[in-house]
């Protein structure tokens, strides 16, 4: 794909849909529409990820530190590990978009790529922590097309083998370190809300209930609670704070109906999953495609 110096190509044709493909371990590759500018807060980004804005304008707030924007035609790197807030502003009418690369766990570990990046982290500067956000203003022609490879690649293929989507992935990640930004795998966050947020995500639609998951986490009923609560929260807002943001990147991403969604994150009510979804972000599932269909 050809494109221009300091700018990322829209994807095109029949390109121009939601999409989500995830590859354990590897990545997750996303293609985000909203017909709606909105506000989305307290979100928890795990991973290292990369944004490309191809339209509208989008800004992150994390929980420390000042916004970051970017434009049409910018990228946004996560550094993963953060709470974060996204606002997503639509600017010619039409629809907010960006394309999403999350890395898995299994790619930044790379030895070569960690020594490369481990050797210009200590020419330029001490070793520290990357900010939760930062902007690449101008996008170098190798870093876009190789975006779109990797992309690509995490798509459902058996024909591509994962040792060539690593690659693919890792070709991103140099790019990004040619351009002075490292990415980093955040370290393992040993509080129980995250054990249990993992677990969670890995089955949306289960009947978790709270002797199941302190038994998963062999602990006591009591000293589940008693841990959740020393971190600020209770299990029934775990549970429905996983299963919301899972929805909201359905909703981005795909074009799957309201109602599947709602049961794919454990809501066999549409309309409870709505009065849910609206009272932990603010407005309805279906303002995120910008338009008031029906469940």
């Amino acid at each position: 794909m050809s494109v221009a110096r300091g700018s990322v190509s829209l994807a095109t044709g029949a390109e121009l849909a939601r999409t989500l493909h995830v590859r354990p371990g590897l990545g997750v590759a996303a293609h985000v529409m909203q017909g709606e500018g909105l506000e989305i807060v307290r979100i928890r980004v795990e991973r290292p990820a990369v944004i490309v804005v191809d339209r509208g304008i989008k800004t992150v707030k994390p929980a420390r530190g000042g916004a970051v924007r970017a434009l049409p035609g910018q990228v946004l790197l996560l550094a993963g590990g953060h709470t974060v807030d996204f606002h997503n502003r639509i600017t010619d009418g039409e629809r907010y978009e960006a394309r999403w690369l999350m890395f898995g766990g299994t790619v930044l570990d790379d030895p070569y790529y960690l020594a490369t990046a481990q050797r210009q982290s200590s020419a330029d500067a001490p070793e520290v922590a990357p900010p939760p956000a930062r902007v690449l203003r101008r996008v170098p022609d190798g870093l876009a097309e190789a975006f779109e490879r990797a992309r690509h690649g995490l798509a459902p293929d058996p024909s591509r083998p994962e040792a060539v989507v690593r690659q693919q992935m890792l070709e991103v990640a140099h790019w990004l370190l040619a351009a002075g930004m490292v990415l980093r795998v955040p370290p393992d966050d040993a509080r129980v809300s995250a054990r249990i947020r993992a677990m969670l995500s890995a089955r949306l639609d289960g009947e978790w209930s709270s002797d199941a998951i302190a038994r998963s986490l062999a602990m006591s009923e009591a000293t589940l609670r008693r841990r959740l609560a020393a971190e600020g929260v209770t299990l029934r807002e775990l549970i429905a704070d996983v299963r919301m943001a899972s929805a909201l990147v359905l909703l981005q991403a795909t074009s799957r109906p309201v109602s599947e969604i709602a049961s794919a994150v454990g809501y066999d009510s549409p309309s409870r999953f709505a009065v849910r979804f609206r009272g932990r972000f603010g407005f309805a599932p279906t303002a995120v495609r910008g338009h008031a269909r029906a469940v």
